[in-house]
């Protein structure tokens, strides 16, 4: 609520405030290029057909944090780098998804593509999906700063292709 400037009530609306909590770079929404108060909403398919793409590459048919850092990387090539705040939400908000989706181990075998799609596209739980875990902060913590080293790492190997 501090983050939003919203001391009295929230809507769910109010999280897609440009550049409070929502930012540019996002996985699955188009960036805000006409200074509106509010960010796009509406999940444009091919973003989240590229996500769901860059998933598979270390565990066959799972989103690893591997994986994460390679699209946060490429996202942030199309769109332009994130201050530290809205990095740092950026990068949570993957690893939250895999880390609860996920599993127990999802910070070593991350999480279903479809499961994560599934998420992404409609906004909620996987059918078949049950916890079995607590995801806290310090993991969370955790598996953010190895999405974070790893997207430094991929930016000093080599830049990436910029693709519009």
């Amino acid at each position: 609520m501090l983050l939003l400037g919203q001391y009295r009530s929230l809507s769910l609306s109010d999280l897609a405030r440009h550049n409070m909590i929502e930012h540019n770079a996002s996985l699955v929404h188009k960036d805000d290029r006409n200074g509106a108060e509010y960010a796009p909403c509406k999940v444009n398919r091919k973003l989240l057909e590229a996500l769901c793409a860059e998933g598979g590459k270390v565990v066959p048919d799972r989103m690893t944090l591997e994986d994460a850092a390679h699209i946060r990387v490429q996202r942030e090539v199309e769109c332009g780098v994130l201050d530290g705040v809205h990095a740092e939400i950026a990068r949570g908000e993957i690893v939250i998804a895999i880390g609860v989706l996920g599993g127990k181990d999802a910070a070593k075998n991350g999480v279903t593509i479809s499961a994560l799609h599934d998420w992404m596209q409609h906004e909620r739980l996987p059918v078949d999906w049950k916890p079995d875990h607590t995801q806290g902060l310090y993991q969370t913590y955790k598996m953010a700063k190895y999405v974070r080293d790893r997207m430094t790492e991929i930016k000093a190997q080599k830049p990436p292709v910029e693709s519009h």
